[in-house]
């Protein structure tokens, strides 16, 4: 069974909890009020909003999907897995500890980069501008920099200074992809690949490398349709899921206000032919 079309679903959002700049509960509701019928909340390495969202969504009358966005490692870059529906939670709450410790090491670490270009003050600031002290991401240090009016934009923050081999950048070893896909089987969730067209791996590894790797060791789905793809890259993923025989999924990647990017439920639908994620998370 395809997604009917009306049928408005977004299953990747972040709210404060992570590098999103509204409550859990504000992200609902604003889904919402886009006509999402079916949302998940996917902050980065963190559960902690979930029950703030999923009480809203309860409340508005809309079905809400417990999920989570993992930072793994892969072809010597990070990637993001997602994991929808997962029946333990507290697993997820014990890295959440362990990693808000090591993001806090990395950011102590790119402020001090940021000092040696003569550019002080950094980590304090990103710190007010983090909803969850506890989950410092580059995001805030792009934010800090659009305030300060070091850059113009977030996007020019990460191509300036903070993108992977930007003078600001400080590699984290996270999961690696064989250790990710095995703590989320474990915590019974439904794995996805988030936003493949935007990994870019040196040659000669390949994204649909890594999608080949993900399928053997038992990944679900990839997103299709997100707010993180260009229209072109929608398309391509749409013969990818395909082709390759996974389940397609579709989110916006909302973290707040973004020129050009969709507000929650606004990114492009996915084509009723493709299968989605959705039947494996009809118990959740």
């Amino acid at each position: 069974m395809g997604l009917s079309i009306e049928m408005r679903m977004d299953l990747h959002m972040h709210s404060s909890a992570s590098d999103g700049v509204y409550s859990p509960a504000e992200v609902v509701r604003k889904a919402h009020a886009n006509g999402v019928e079916v949302m998940a909340l996917t902050d980065h390495d963190t559960v902690s909003g979930l029950k703030e969202a999923r009480k809203e969504a309860q409340k508005l009358g809309m079905r809400f999907i417990d999920g989570v966005e993992l930072s793994v490692c892969w072809g010597a870059k990070t990637i993001h897995v997602v994991s929808l529906g997962p029946k333990k939670l507290e697993p997820y709450r014990e890295l959440s500890e362990k990693l808000s410790h090591q993001r806090d090491v990395r950011a102590r670490t790119i402020a001090s980069k940021f000092d040696s270009m003569g550019i002080y003050n950094t980590y304090k600031q990103a710190l007010e501008l983090a909803g969850n002290k506890l989950n410092l991401s580059r995001r805030h240090f792009a934010l800090a920099l659009v305030q300060r009016g070091t850059v113009g934009t977030e996007d020019e923050a990460f191509e300036k200074y903070l993108k992977d081999d930007g003078p600001a950048y400080v590699k984290t070893e996270w999961m690696n992809l064989v250790e990710a896909m095995r703590f989320i089987r474990d915590t019974e969730g439904v794995a996805v690949i988030a936003h493949p067209g935007r990994y870019n791996f040196a040659a000669p590894l390949t994204t649909i490398d890594l999608l080949e790797e993900f399928k053997a060791l038992g990944g679900d789905a990839i997103e299709v349709t997100t707010g993180s793809h260009f229209e072109a890259e929608n398309e391509r993923y749409m013969r990818v899921a395909l082709n390759m025989g996974f389940l397609a999924s579709t989110g916006s990647d909302y973290h707040g206000f973004k020129p050009g990017r969709p507000e929650p439920g606004l990114q492009e639908p996915l084509p009723e032919y493709l299968p989605t994620v959705l039947e494996l998370l009809k118990d959740r």
